[in-house]
């Protein structure tokens, strides 16, 4: 009888481990496949990447910079531009504030370690960004009551657009990053914030004035790199956004833990960033006749 019982329980075991062999292989099995997909998309995103840059350079224009000034014309009015070094940045002027201060504002987000953050800065810092979006549209509606001929409140000028627009991008990145960690991380801590230190703003504030100095200094040989850097803000928030909608489509959301999972996603982001951009020229040009 002992026997029979022993004999029994053996078998049983051994099921359960046959069992559990084969979940394993299978888990296995699931996550090799996952990380060749893995592989195959992101060698899309490369030639995808690369397919945009070489339409970047072959763009009907004679000079880089003036392709530069292309690929953003539809998404700019390109009005009171800057120019560095003799070179005009191809964004106007608060459109580059508000895109160099937002890359700023993600570098300070990574950089103090809060890439996996999913909650809200403080009220006095979050009332602080709020009342730095108030301020853009005050001096916008300021510049569009002075361009219709009427008295302004006060004399429109770059350097007020390009700090305005500053003050506006870092508000910009803190909602991008927080749409982008509550919508797909698995692992998202929402007790982090995204911002929580005066200090953090305080450093971003500092790296926005010192931006801005070497645009009013005209400090010529930085015109490329802010040049290509107002050309990554844009695309860079568009490609985001983008990112984000589809993931959310393809349900990735909520279970992302490594960014190469977005692979896929990403690759049909990129694409539309490139068709969105490319798009809008075409249109404006159409309209406009040039």
């Amino acid at each position: 009888m002992q026997n029979d019982q022993t004999s029994g329980d053996s078998s049983v075991e051994r099921i359960l481990a046959t069992a559990r062999a084969r979940i394993a292989e299978r888990s296995e099995a699931a996550r090799a496949q996952r990380a060749a997909q893995e592989r195959r998309w992101r060698f899309f995103f490369l030639l995808a990447l690369m397919a945009l840059i070489a339409a970047l350079l072959l763009a009907p224009a004679p000079t880089l910079e003036r392709k530069l000034i292309l690929a953003l014309s539809g998404v700019c009015a390109q009005q009171h531009n800057l120019f560095v070094g003799g070179i005009q940045l191809p964004l106007c002027a608060r459109d580059t504030g508000m895109y160099l201060s937002l890359l700023a504002t993600l570098s300070v987000i990574l950089l103090r370690g809060r890439g996996k953050a999913g909650g809200l800065p403080p009220r006095g810092i979050l009332a602080t960004l709020v009342g730095l979006v108030v301020i853009i549209a005050v001096d916008g509606v300021n510049s569009t009551i002075n361009e219709i001929g009427m008295t302004p409140w006060y004399e429109p000028r770059n350097d007020l657009r390009a700090a305005t627009g500053m003050g506006a991008g870092a508000g910009l990145a803190v909602v991008l990053m927080l749409l982008f960690n509550r919508a797909l991380r698995r692992d998202v801590d929402e007790t982090l914030p995204v911002l929580g230190a005066w200090r953090e703003l305080g450093l971003i504030a500092l790296i926005n004035t010192v931006v801005l100095t070497v645009v009013l200094l005209d400090v010529g040989f930085l015109a490329w790199p802010l040049a290509l850097l107002d050309l990554l803000g844009v695309s860079g928030t568009l490609f985001v956004t983008a990112l984000t909608a589809i993931a959310v489509l393809m349900n990735y959301d909520g279970t992302v833990t490594r960014l190469s999972q977005l692979a896929r996603p990403a690759t049909f982001a990129l694409i539309l960033t490139g068709a969105f951009l490319a798009g809008m020229a075409w249109l404006r040009a159409a309209l406009l006749g040039g």
